[in-house]
Order: structure tokens, then sequence, then C-alpha cells
């Protein structure tokens, strides 16, 4: 337990500080992926919703200290989008799919190597789409560049996710398999 820990916070305060140092040095076209977003949906899928919330609102927290864009942007946004992903993509708990075994649900999961990209798309849409209306909010009318930048870091960070998701997944430890009791 207290190794899970260890590497949770590990992995915690390296995707704070990938973000706020390397993203642009890994840029595409001008765009630098989200690569807290990315992390963050891959800690979705490995580890739950609990770790999900506390390693969201840690990043969220630093970025707005260190690195503040807008007041309270990142606060706010980092554990909106990335609960919201947790919703949609995490692990059921196994008394959650009897409960819907018993009352006639048919609920398959996807497989967790897809669902951690999709988590990661889904957060950065709702990333960038809360930016984009603010950009409109403040008087900026949108162009095609805005789109165009939008859509490319959509892809990055989704794309970012499904390759990172196996290192960190092994590191982890979530492909070993637990013992039978």
């Amino acid at each position: 337990m207290l190794g899970k820990l260890i590497k949770f916070s590990v992995l915690t305060l390296l995707a704070y500080l990938l973000q706020v140092t390397t993203v642009d040095s890994i840029a595409l076209w001008g765009v630098a992926p989200n690569i807290a977003l990315a992390l963050i949906s891959i800690v979705t899928v490995a580890l739950g919703r609990k770790y999900t919330f506390v390693m969201s609102m840690v990043i969220g927290y630093c970025l707005e200290i260190m690195v503040p864009a807008l007041d309270y942007i990142n606060l706010i946004l980092y554990p909106v989008a990335a609960m919201l992903a947790a919703l949609a993509f995490s692990d059921k708990t196994e008394r959650k799919l009897e409960e819907e075994r018993t009352r006639g649900k048919k609920r398959l999961q996807l497989n967790a190597h897809l669902r951690a990209p999709l988590a990661a798309l889904l957060s950065i849409l709702l990333f960038e789409g809360i930016h984009m209306g603010y950009i409109s909010l403040s008087g900026v009318e949108l162009d095609s560049g805005h789109w165009r930048r939008a859509l490319i870091d959509v892809g990055y960070t989704t794309l970012l996710s499904a390759v990172l998701q196996f290192p960190i997944r092994w590191w982890l430890g979530t492909y070993k398999l637990k013992k039978a009791r």
C-alpha cells in the first residue's frame, strides 16, 4: 500500500513538472499537449476515481499557484474535467457490476487500453471547449486558427495518453495479477 502511494505521489509530481517545464519543447505546429490531463486519464483507468480526484486537485492547485492564467480556472477545471471522465471511464467495482447483473442490465466495460485515451479525449475536449468559450466571451472572434490549435491539442493529448499508458500502468503494477487467497 505504501509503495502504491509513493508511486502515485511521484507520478503526480512528475505530471505537474512535465506540464510546466517540457510541454513547450515537445510542441507540434506550435501546439503543446496537456501532459497533466493525459496522465490523469491514465490514473483514472489504472487506479480509480479517488486517485483521480486527488491527482487532479493537486495538479490544478499547483498550476493555479505557480502558473496562473485566469483566476481559479486551473483549480476548478482540472478536477471537473478529470472527474467527468472518471464517471464515464473508470473501472466499476464488483459490487456495481453485480447490481447491474441482478437488475438485468448487460453493460460491458471497454478494454482498459481503450478507456484511457477515451478519458483523455473527454477531459481535453471539455478543457478546450471551456477555453474556447472563455476566449469567445472575452470578445475575441474565433477563427479557423483557434479551432485548428484546439483540435491539434485534443488529438495530441489523446495520442500521448494512448502511448504513455503502457509504461505507466506497468510501473504502477496494474498488470500484475493479485494472488488468490
